[in-house]
């Protein structure tokens, strides 16, 4: 290998990264803060002091995964079934499941979401995030 071909290598090589898990306390309202990302994974957290993604949808792109850390979710699926979901619990969405959620318990919700793309992902320009309806 050249000197040059090394120098490129060392500068491409991945780097690990350290991120946060530290929040703001909301008194109202949501915001989603994406904390570490490569071009297949992401780490965000959620927080939320009510409400949630109130319209059923799925995502055609990824699996992704929600851990509670803080308060307690409601997951529901296409046909209204509820999951609750406690502190240091999750729930797996993988490509295609139907869901939505609610911060249901007192306080702020805050999760930590973990998403990462299929190989099979849509191409792109292709609605990623739908309704039952097929819409976007």
């Amino acid at each position: 290998m050249s000197a040059t071909a090394a120098e490129a290598q060392k500068k491409e090589a991945p780097k690990a990264q350290l991120f946060s898990l530290k929040t703001p306390y909301m008194k109202q309202g949501r915001v989603t803060q994406t904390v570490a990302k490569t071009e297949t994974m992401w780490i965000a957290t959620k927080i939320n002091a009510e409400g949630g993604e109130n319209e059923i949808h799925t995502h055609l792109n990824q699996d992704h995964a929600f851990i509670v850390l803080e308060g307690e979710m409601s997951v529901f699926d296409e046909n209204g079934s509820e999951m609750k979901i406690k502190p240091y619990q999750g729930v797996m969405l993988p490509k295609g499941a139907y869901y939505r959620y609610l911060n249901t318990g007192p306080g702020n919700l805050v999760v930590l979401r973990i998403g990462a793309y299929t190989p099979d992902r849509p191409a792109k320009g292709t609605a990623m995030r739908i309704m039952p309806d097929g819409k976007p």
